[in-house]
C-alpha cells in the first residue's frame, strides 16, 4: 500500500512539473553571416554635412534550420523592448525590396531561407561607422503563442522574460558584431554647438578602436601593433602642440589603411578606423590644452 501511495505521489509530482513547462518557439536555429560596406556621401538635403551609407548582405548558412525573419541594427538594449536606432531628420533606410522604412534600421517579415544570400539592406545616417551589434531572428516552423501553465501571472511573466525574451539584450534571436553607426569620438562642442572639437582624447579613442577591432579578428596583429605605434606618435606630436605634425601622422595612417585593406586590415576594421581617423584629423583642437 505504501509503495502504491509513493507511486501516486511521484506521478502527481511529475504531472505538476509537466504542467509548468513553458512551450516556446525556436527563433535562433540558424547561422547568419553579415557582410557590410560603408561609403560617405553628401545628400542634396544635407549639402553641408557628410552622411554615411551602410549596405548589408545577409547569408543564411545552408546548414541553418530555419529562414531568417528579422534583421536589425539595434541602438541599445532597454528593458525587454529595445528601441531601434532612431535617425536624425532626413536620414532614411530601405528594405531589400526598396520600400523606405522610416528612420530606423529594421527589416521585418523577411524570408531568407537556408542557403540564400540576399543584399539590398541599406540605410543612410550622419553617424560615424563604429563597432555595432546586429540582431536577427529566425522564422519558427510552428506558429503559436508561448504559454505558461500552473504558475502565477507575475511568476510566469518573469520566467518568460528570463528564458525567452532575454536570451540576448535585444530579444530571443541571435546577436552578431558588424559595422554600424556609433557616437562621435570624445570631444566637445563650441558655445553655440556649431563646431565639434577633439583633443588628445581622440587619439586614445582611436587606439581603443584598434584594440576592439583586433578582438573581433578584423585586424592582423602586425597591423594592430603598427597602427597603435602610429597613433601614439601622433598623440605625442599633438600633446607638444605640433598639431600639423599630428595631422600628418593621421594622414599616413589613412594611407596605410588604404594600402593594407584586404591584407592586414579587413573591411570592417577599415571602415571603423578610416572614417574615425579622418574625423579626428578634421576636428583637432588647434591649441592643445594640458588638463
Amino acid at each position: 500500500m505504501k509503495r502504491q501511495f509513493l507511486i501516486v505521489l511521484l506521478f502527481l509530482f511529475f504531472a505538476i512539473l509537466k504542467a509548468q513547462q513553458i512551450i516556446l518557439p525556436t527563433v535562433d536555429n540558424f547561422e547568419l553571416s553579415v557582410k557590410v560596406s560603408v561609403s560617405d556621401t553628401v545628400l542634396p538635403s544635407h549639402p553641408d554635412r557628410t552622411c554615411y551609407v551602410y549596405k548589408y548582405t545577409l547569408i543564411n548558412s545552408p546548414s541553418s534550420g530555419q529562414p531568417v525573419y528579422i534583421f536589425e541594427i539595434p541602438w541599445f538594449a532597454r528593458y525587454y523592448y529595445p528601441p531601434l536606432y532612431h535617425y536624425l531628420k532626413g536620414d532614411t533606410s530601405f528594405s531589400v525590396i526598396g520600400h523606405p522604412i522610416s528612420k530606423r534600421a529594421s527589416w521585418l517579415d523577411l524570408n531568407i531561407k537556408p542557403g540564400d544570400t540576399v543584399s539590398g539592406f541599406v540605410f543612410i545616417t550622419k553617424e560615424l561607422p563604429s563597432i555595432s551589434d546586429a540582431y536577427a531572428e529566425g522564422l519558427d516552423t510552428v506558429v503559436f503563442t508561448p504559454e505558461v501553465y500552473g504558475l502565477p501571472e507575475d511568476v510566469a511573466e518573469d520566467t518568460l522574460n528570463k528564458i525567452y525574451y532575454e536570451r540576448t539584450p535585444y530579444g530571443p534571436g541571435k546577436v552578431y558584431k558588424t559595422v554600424g553607426p556609433g557616437p562621435l569620438p570624445p570631444g566637445e562642442w563650441n558655445f553655440d554647438s556649431t563646431m565639434y572639437f577633439v583633443s588628445d582624447s581622440g587619439f586614445y579613442h582611436l587606439i581603443d578602436r584598434v584594440n576592439k577591432c583586433f578582438e573581433q579578428n578584423w585586424l592582423k596583429e602586425r597591423a594592430k601593433d603598427h597602427l597603435t605605434r602610429m597613433y601614439e606618435r601622433g598623440l605625442r606630436h599633438y600633446q607638444n602642440n605640433r598639431v600639423e605634425q599630428a595631422r600628418k601622422v593621421l594622414s599616413q595612417i589613412i594611407d596605410y589603411l588604404e594600402r593594407e585593406r584586404g591584407n592586414l586590415v579587413f573591411d570592417e576594421a577599415f571602415y571603423v578606423l578610416y572614417y574615425r581617423t579622418k574625423f579626428v584629423s578634421e576636428h583637432l583642437l588647434e591649441q592643445y590644452r594640458n588638463k
